[in-house]
């Protein structure tokens, strides 16, 4: 039993760590093409999808809390990179959209770094696939596994 645990433990380690180098790959990235992290993210999503996306949508999309989107957006319209307009019969909500010159960012930063996804997704072949179930199915059943530790927990 202890042995079993001992392996499930290493397994666990090395998964974290996988994921911890994933993070920093894509942090190092943005630095290095000075961006944040958080506006980094932003012109990804805001690249990949066809509609435009409010600040609450980019919050929930990347788990990230409102104070650093309107943080990053702040910076990012200051710089030139994207700008809000009210919705129509609903002026609060502002949706995200780029400009010439966020388009022209995100062309240059974003789009060759969804090819190397694309091309390291691609070189698993036909693993690709259940590795990105195998993902999403391990997500759902840790997110479950949170909860149930959660429910119970005392506040701190």
């Amino acid at each position: 039993m202890e042995e079993n645990r001992g392996k499930s433990f290493a397994q666990i380690t090395l998964y974290n760590k996988l994921i911890k180098e994933m993070d920093d790959l894509y942090r190092v990235y943005a630095k290095n093409c000075n961006l944040s992290e958080t506006a980094f993210w932003i012109l990804y999503c805001i690249r990949g999808r066809e509609e435009a996306f409010t600040q609450r949508e980019i919050c929930e999309y990347w788990f990230y809390t409102p104070q650093t989107v309107n943080s990053a957006l702040k910076n990012m319209m200051e710089e030139g990179l994207l700008t809000l307009r009210a919705e129509e019969g609903n002026r609060k909500n502002k949706r995200i959209y780029l400009t010439e010159k966020g388009k022209e960012t995100a062309e240059r930063i974003v789009v060759p770094l969804m090819d190397a996804e694309r091309r390291a997704l691609a070189a698993l072949g036909e693993q690709e696939e259940v590795f990105l179930q195998t993902m999403k199915k391990h997500t759902e059943l840790f997110k479950e596994e949170i909860t149930k530790l959660t429910e119970g927990a005392e506040p701190m």
